[in-house]
């Protein structure tokens, strides 16, 4: 390939050349690459990819979201979700040391679903069953968790029927109010037991670990309704009790005197949560309808979630430098490689849409990603977000990938072309600079938000190759 070897030192001295040929004694390097002719190339290829559905009977759930409800669409397939979590607790317990075990009243554990998190009908009747684990959750939990035997199912905590809707709030309330709240109430002997244990044996709560030795975590079941699954944003623990206080009021009579009135009063506490640091995942169960499965078989590109299908393409990088290589030059640099892929949520009655993100990583380190928890590097892993004006995604940082095949000098490896697409959620963190923002991806794992179903258009992607190029004379 004569001296593209070089490209990426030339690169770096092409601004210091074009500063040179400005003064009135052009240096040699200024002079030999100012004598050339130099062309900036942008080819856009609208091709037709290999691509296939791949089914994924298990993939990784665990996630801070929770999914809870069931669901039949006829273009999209059943799905039921229910969860399990292991709970954080509190390390200081925050009641009054007058407050005695007979003045714990009550315990609830709280749901909370953002308004608008959820897929069906809002109104839909919904009852859940909560249970406490009767032992540790395995670290390699999935999708397909089966949690017969890690619970007792005839000793619910909780049950409870709710809707998603937020029609019994007042006009206030609701503008004040952004989610939908689900209480359940929990037996009043582990509230008690509970406040014992904080007593007589702080060091059970001063790290999970401890803590879930003594209380595993809970399974939360869907057990009766259909036609809404809701996205729980969290799970509170909070634990209620009474005592007499002394409240400075007025007295009844016009003497115009204020006196001390014993008031029975109430308070609770949150002692527990689901949050980051400890395990929780979604126990799915996702049946794929006939007529996704006629689509895939036809050899559509169809990508559902949670679980279900995603994409296997093979990626044109051969023919991409093929192109490269076509004319005779001296030098050449490559500016920018993208590729975008036409997609559309399948038609449906229940306005499931397409895939928030896809991410795009080699088929042979799909699992490997996600197992490690690594995020997008811009050589064999990119991420794209769905516009939903041009209906398409876009992997846009993609120059380190064919750098790094054409500095090979060799013909592409079949496995380095072949690449799965795969829903996920992307979590970024912005950085200001002197100049700049810098978006940082700091998370991507499996999507799993809410059920949404994809197909991309396979016939019609474009790549997008901008390449300089210099024959020296």
């Amino acid at each position: 390939m004569k001296l593209k070897a070089l490209h990426k030192a030339i690169a770096a001295l092409l601004p210091l050349a074009i500063l040179a040929s400005c003064e009135d004694s052009t240096s040699p390097i200024g002079g030999s690459l100012v004598n050339g002719e130099v062309s900036i190339t942008v080819d856009t290829l609208e091709m037709k990819l290999d691509a296939s559905s791949i089914m994924e009977p298990e993939f990784d759930s665990r996630t801070q979201s929770k999914l809870l409800g069931r669901i039949n669409v006829p273009e999209y397939g059943s799905l039921e979700c229910s969860f399990v979590s292991q709970l954080m607790c509190a390390t200081k317990m925050n009641i009054p040391d007058s407050i005695t075990v007979n003045d714990i009243d009550s315990i609830r554990m709280v749901l909370t679903v953002p308004r608008g998190s959820l897929t069906g009908d809002s109104l839909a009747p919904q009852q859940l069953k909560v249970y406490r684990l009767t032992r540790q959750l395995p670290s390699d939990i999935n999708s397909a968790f089966d949690p017969d035997g890690y619970y007792d199912p005839s000793s619910p905590l909780g049950v409870r029927s709710y809707t998603l809707s937020a029609l019994s709030m007042n006009d206030s309330l609701f503008k004040k109010q952004e989610s939908i709240r689900i209480p359940i109430m929990l037996p009043k002997k582990m509230a008690q037991d509970v406040f014992n244990a904080y007593k007589n044996n702080p060091g059970i709560f001063q790290w999970p670990q401890t803590f879930a030795q003594y209380f595993p975590g809970v399974y939360v079941e869907q057990n009766f309704g259909n036609g809404c699954i809701g996205v729980i944003s969290s799970m509170k623990f909070f634990t209620y009790w009474h005592y007499m206080r002394q409240v400075y009021q007025k007295k009844d009579d016009d003497s115009g005197e204020y006196h001390y009135v014993p008031t029975l009063t109430r308070d609770s506490v949150c002692l527990f949560s689901s949050q980051p640091e400890v395990l929780s995942a979604n126990k799915v169960t996702y049946k794929v309808s006939d007529y996704l499965k006629k689509l895939a078989n036809s050899g559509k590109a169809i990508i559902t979630t949670p679980g279900g299908y995603y994409v296997n393409v093979k990626f044109p990088a051969q023919e991409i430098i093929d192109k490269y290589d076509k004319d005779l030059y001296s030098i050449a640099v490559v500016s920018k490689l993208s590729f975008e892929i036409p997609a559309e949520a399948v038609e449906n009655d229940y306005g499931l849409d397409a895939a928030p993100h896809l991410l795009m990583v080699k088929s042979s380190e799909r699992e490997a990603f996600f197992r490690d928890n690594k995020i997008p590097d811009g050589k064999t892993s990119f991420y794209a977000p769905y516009n939903t004006e041009s209906k398409s995604y876009t992997f846009s940082g993609m120059r380190e990938y064919i750098l790094e095949l054409i500095d090979s000098g060799k013909a592409v490896d079949p496995a380095d072309m072949e690449f799965s697409l795969v829903p996920v959620v992307v979590s970024t963190e912005e950085v200001p600079g002197y100049t700049s923002t810098t978006t940082y991806v700091t998370r991507c794992a499996p999507y799993i938000g809410r059920p949404t179903v994809t197909q991309l258009d396979t016939d019609k992607a474009i790549v997008c190759f901008t390449y300089s190029r210099q024959t020296i004379e």
